[in-house]
């Protein structure tokens, strides 16, 4: 096989375009869509993603793009448009607000400021110095469109909500930043008219409600049926242009390209951004890590921020086996007040839930989109569950799941399952049977269990059913009674029947939680 090109991934480049297609790697063709976009009358935008999805590559692709810099598109779908870049280019503003964090409120107005004087240095303007990072904005966009061919320039900022993270947890400082942020972007409305192209993008829409209400002509695209798969990869292109990438993924792994696809896809893909849309993508870093490493593990949790969420989900007195199957609306999704921190739209935003299924109403339901994300969110709560001692559950945790792929189910659930419920701290009483099948689910999710739960049967539902190599199990859990009384009624409830006519043997589990020793009985198990 000749050598594949690599994805380039953010810490070798990825988010440089320019230096992406130098360097020979791989590009996944998107300009068709850009230039849908670019196209649009009156092409002002906003768009958000969960970390890691390709935002900043995307703007530095169309910073190239109305700069005019065809030798970098030969091949790509816009080479052969109408592109006006391509006769006249147009100057670009493009910088990330990232780099006006600041651990403080004067740390965070200096670092604005010392943006902004940047911006104007580059474009040989000079500004007033005694006046607001703002003003000096409105300057710097005015005097650049000025100096162009055009009369008009184009504005790229990425990572717009980065400046109000650092200060979620102090309101007043919150409310001050939001304050600077308003003012810094209502200059892009009052200037719309020299702006060419705007494209905003960012994580979450924590701040929208008032940093954009100086920004209310901006077209939301987050949930737009034709920009569902701008960002991230779909199936059909690890069909196409990623086909060898897959291949040689293959190749490493010892398994064939459909085999390794349909791997690649439960672990990174899942995505979908529109409910008007039934398309989904993968997370592209994700994809890219897994094909240089050649394994199929949580890349997720390098940049990710699984503390904000887990901590949220403990507030909530929720675990991850809670989150499929949550409601919501698209208006309960758009907008997540920063005092308030919604759950569903903190989740939906940050990437940890994503759609599922919508119905004739509009009203959709939410899910876990893949095995990174149930990883990440699992290891994360565990790990503020357990605080100090996690490294040792952590231990019997990973000797838990050789047990598991080595011994099978049966073993696994006597050996391991009595020890792992027995290290939930004291103030997590589990005082109910929801509470225990809640934890239940939780640990041999941990351990890599293919396990759902409640699963419907013609006479009612199982409590979880796990598939293993050895065979299918059904499972009906007790609270304070016995293991045999669990058993008994899932004998009686027929919860096995949907799964009788198949190849692989099914097997019933009795399993009961004794509130006096804190763990759970001998679990039973028969087979069908």
């Amino acid at each position: 096989m000749n050598e594949t090109k690599k994805i380039r991934v953010p810490t070798t480049g990825m988010h440089d375009f320019p230096r992406l297609i130098r360097d020979g790697c791989k590009y996944v063709d998107k300009t068709a869509l850009l230039y849908r976009l670019a196209t649009e009358e009156d092409s002002q935008f906003f768009i958000s993603r969960p970390r890691r999805f390709g935002k900043s590559l995307m703007l530095s692709t169309l910073k190239a793009m109305f700069e005019g810099r065809r030798e970098l598109f030969k091949g790509l779908a816009i080479d052969t448009l109408p592109w006006e870049g391509w006769t006249q280019s147009v100057p670009v503003l493009h910088f990330t607000m990232s780099d006006a964090n600041g651990a403080t409120l004067p740390e965070f107005q200096q670092n604005l400021e010392d943006m902004v004087i940047d911006l104007a240095n580059a474009n040989g303007i000079e500004l007033s110095p005694n006046s607001s990072s703002a003003k000096n904005f409105d300057r710097v966009l005015k005097a650049v469109a000025e100096k162009s061919p055009t009369g008009q320039v184009v504005v790229l900022i990425d990572e717009y909500d980065e400046p109000v993270a650092n200060f979620l947890d102090d309101l007043p400082s919150l409310n001050l930043v939001r304050r600077i942020l308003h003012d810094f972007y209502e200059r892009l409305k009052n200037n719309a008219g020299i702006i060419r192209f705007l494209m905003m993008t960012g994580v979450t829409k924590l701040t929208k409600l008032s940093v954009f209400s100086g920004l209310n002509h901006l077209k939301d695209r987050t949930m737009s049926p034709e920009y569902a798969t701008l960002l991230g990869y779909t199936p059909e292109e690890l069909d196409g242009s990623l086909r060898e990438n897959v291949e040689a993924f293959a190749e490493k792994t010892g398994t064939d390209f459909e085999n390794a696809k349909a791997a690649l896809l439960s672990w990174y893909d899942g995505y979908r951004f529109s409910p008007a849309s039934e398309a989904k993508v993968c997370n592209p870093v994700s994809l890219g890590m897994a094909f240089d490493a050649g394994e199929l593990r949580n890349y997720w949790e390098s940049t990710g921020q699984t503390s904000i969420i887990t901590n949220r989900l403990k507030a909530a007195e929720e675990i991850p086996a809670d989150l499929n199957g949550l409601t919501a609306t698209a208006t309960q999704l758009d907008i997540c007040d920063a005092e308030t921190m919604p759950l569903v739209a903190l989740m939906y935003q940050g990437g940890y839930l994503t759609i599922k299924e919508v119905d004739e109403n509009g009203d959709m339901t939410l899910g876990i989109p893949n095995k990174e994300i149930s990883s990440s969110l699992h290891e994360g709560f565990a790990a503020s569950l357990f605080k100090a001692s996690f490294t040792d559950w952590n231990d019997r945790l990973i000797h838990s799941r050789r047990d598991l792929r080595a011994n099978g189910v049966e073993v696994f659930l006597r050996r391991n399952l009595k020890a792992a419920f027995s290290t939930v701290p004291y103030e997590w009483k589990i005082t109910c049977e929801r509470e225990a099948k809640r934890y239940f689910l939780l640990f041999l999710k941990l351990c890599g269990a293919d396990i759902s739960g409640e699963r419907q049967s013609a006479l009612g539902r199982a409590d979880a059913v796990l598939k293993d190599k050895s065979g299918v199990y059904v499972f009906e859990f007790k609270y304070g009674k016995s293991a045999a009384e669990a058993l008994r009624q899932a004998q009686t409830k027929d919860y096995t029947g949907p799964w009788l006519s198949g190849n692989p043997p099914v097997f019933l589990v009795g399993v009961n939680y004794n509130p006096e020793t804190r763990t759970i009985d001998d679990p039973l198990v028969e087979q069908q």
